[in-house]
């Protein structure tokens, strides 16, 4: 990682053993546990594996505690509250604190939230299924949450289940695995409402997506509700068979879009009354400016610049939003990082000058390709969509998948993991 998110996030860390065998390490805030946990937690427990040779569990431990309306506090907080738990997640594997309260709503997904709202209202009653799609941080998880957490609100004795697409895989493979395949199937089955996350992954898992059909097509004739997530609509999903295609757009197909200017700014709004931090509104629309890609995207945009000025303590200004952000990647300097890869790695792999763009797939070029989305994702800190458009207009799942195999890749083969930050390092991004 560059000198500064060292000096920043990771300098400050200081490890300690807890008496459960668990690998407490302490930072200076609520908001660092934040930025620290969304970022490099990964990364961390991934070096203290292989330095210590265990697996523990990692838990961030916060010194102290911002006090409402400011960034920062000097008082300790109670030992009862130092640890940072997980997210709290409700019967069925829902996330609580997705709902639909605190689901800003737009022009970009209006039509989404009130269907979301008349299946929680009415399950399988009204859309089944229900279809929602978008792109990457879009405000899809949250919804498919919000269906389920309304439904256990309204009826505790609901049977609900939320599931991603590879945890509905691994779990069968497991069932396959201990001869258990049937009463796998039989306990999905007696769901009143499943809701799967991110089906698009169902691409290339031919045995997942055989069962996957029987499961889908007890539910359906049994009148339980069906809830789907992807990044394409029904009929753009490739890899997955076409009769569970059409059985997906049985029901009601409901897309969301990037949210407006106006909203993006009232999603920042909503974000800093929930971590209690204040911020001036000439802050919030230069965020809302720079970031336009996705939800997920802009929060995080607001988190780093909350948990820097905390934990440097200074005041978070408008100038210090430019220079964080230009650092990270605003749009000019972004842009001309995205052409400096590109050159890297088409220099690296002896490609011509746009042969990246290209529709061409050889072998030779198709990995150079994902090597660079790689590097414009993880080091330059450009958008999926945004690299989708820079190479070509292709669409950002197509990145999401490259960066998948790449990361993959670099686990399981170390000359390619050297090749690949040979490559980094070449360019100047690591």
């Amino acid at each position: 990682m560059s000198d500064e998110d060292f000096e920043s996030w990771i300098e400050p860390m200081k490890p300690r053993p807890a008496p459960d065998g668990a690998l407490e390490i302490t930072v200076p805030n609520r908001l660092c546990a934040s930025w620290i946990e969304e970022n490099f937690l990964d990364d961390i427990s991934t070096a203290w594996t292989e330095a210590s040779g265990q697996r523990n569990t990692l838990r961030l431990v916060c010194d102290e505690q911002p006090a409402q309306g400011s960034l920062f506090a000097d008082e300790p907080v109670k030992a009862s509250q130092k640890v940072r738990k997980p997210p709290a997640r409700r019967p069925g594997g829902f996330l609580d604190r997705y709902d639909f309260d605190n689901f800003v709503v737009g022009p970009s997904n209006q039509f989404a939230h009130a269907a979301a709202r008349a299946v929680a209202g009415q399950p399988g009653a009204l859309y089944n299924p229900f279809f929602i799609f978008g792109g990457v941080g879009l405000g899809k998880t949250h919804l498919a949450n919000a269906i389920g957490n309304a439904i256990v609100d309204s009826d505790p004795n609901a049977r609900v289940l939320f599931l991603s697409t590879d945890s509905f895989t691994n779990q069968l493979i497991d069932a396959i695995a201990r001869n258990r395949v049937q009463e796998f199937k039989n306990r999905v089955r007696r769901m009143d409402v499943l809701v799967v996350d991110d089906i698009q992954f169902l691409a290339g898992r031919e045995r997942t997506q055989e069962e996957f059909f029987h499961v889908f097509n007890a539910l359906y004739d049994s009148g339980k509700q069906i809830v789907l997530t992807s990044d394409k609509f029904p009929n753009e999903i490739q890899g997955v068979e076409e009769r569970l295609c059409n059985r997906f757009g049985w029901g009601l197909v409901a897309d969301i879009q990037s949210p407006d200017a106006e909203t993006r700014v009232a999603i920042l709004r909503r974000k800093a009354q929930a971590e209690h931090i204040s911020v001036p509104d000439e802050v919030m629309s230069y965020v809302a400016a720079q970031i336009d890609s996705n939800v997920r995207d802009l929060e995080g945009a607001l988190t780093r610049l909350s948990a820097y000025a905390s934990l440097n303590r200074c005041e978070l200004t408008l100038d210090l939003a430019r220079k964080l952000l230009t650092t990270s990647g605003g749009n000019s300097p972004q842009e001309v990082g995205l052409k400096d890869i590109a050159t890297g790695v088409s220099r690296h792999f002896g490609l011509r000058p746009g042969e990246l763009s290209a529709r061409r797939r050889t072998k030779k070029v198709a990995e150079a390709r994902q090597v660079a989305m790689f590097i414009m994702r993880n080091h330059a800190g450009a958008s999926f969509p945004s690299i989708g458009e820079f190479l070509g207009g292709r669409d950002h799942s197509t990145v999401v998948h490259a960066c998948r195999v790449v990361e993959k890749k670099r686990g399981d083969d170390p000359r390619f993991r050297d090749m690949v930050d040979t490559v980094t390092r070449m360019i100047g991004c690591g």
